[in-house]
């Protein structure tokens, strides 16, 4: 036989100490006057929603589409990205715009507007004239519009057509824009 206690007769000793301190830190704590906060968990659940159909025909008058974000949102963000045919004529402008930003969107197409400019709140992105666009943009709770537009471009020949040559003018935009955000949940596992 060893001198040296069996691995049992250790572990034994290892689980008495620890239950001894867990005892005393359970009786420390009331007695020195510390409280323990529980620590507030809130459970989300994610939320993710196509914000246009994959093709959108654009017209010379422009297409606009109007989304919400909730007010108990967070992290909110609209990504995605466009094409445009005709290539490589078809130009568009890709805007988003707060809802306070729609009556007035045409003056972000001709002017030198930037969505980073912190005095026009109201311009959210704006893409530029342009073929094909990949974006990420963080938001914030609130209304908003996805607006498609030429722009000051004039209507070119290689446009497609609505209805045959005379007919109305359009662009078609390919689109995977997609917004999302999580939301509480009291019942989510």
């Amino acid at each position: 036989m060893t001198s040296q206690p069996s691995i049992r007769s250790r572990r034994k000793q290892s689980v008495a100490i620890l239950v001894g301190l867990a005892v005393t830190a359970g009786v420390a704590t009331p007695l020195a006057g510390c409280r323990r906060d529980k620590l507030l968990v809130i459970k989300t659940r994610p939320v993710t929603i196509n914000v246009l159909p994959v093709f959108v025909d654009v017209p010379a008058k422009g297409y606009s589409h109007q989304f919400s974000i909730p007010n108990d949102a967070t992290n909110a963000h609209v990504e995605g990205e466009f094409t445009v045919d005709p290539r490589p004529q078809g130009q568009l402008q890709m805007l988003i715009v707060s809802a306070e930003g729609m009556q007035h969107w045409q003056r972000f197409l001709s002017s030198t507007a930037s969505h980073d400019d912190p005095g026009d709140a109201e311009l959210i992105y704006r893409s530029g004239d342009t073929i094909a666009d990949r974006f990420n943009i963080k938001m914030k709770p609130g209304n908003y519009y996805v607006i498609f537009d030429y722009g000051p471009a004039a209507v070119a020949t290689t446009d497609h057509f609505g209805g045959g040559v005379s007919g109305p003018a359009y662009r078609r935009a390919r689109s995977q824009i997609m917004l999302n955000y999580a939301l509480p949940c009291e019942t989510c596992p």
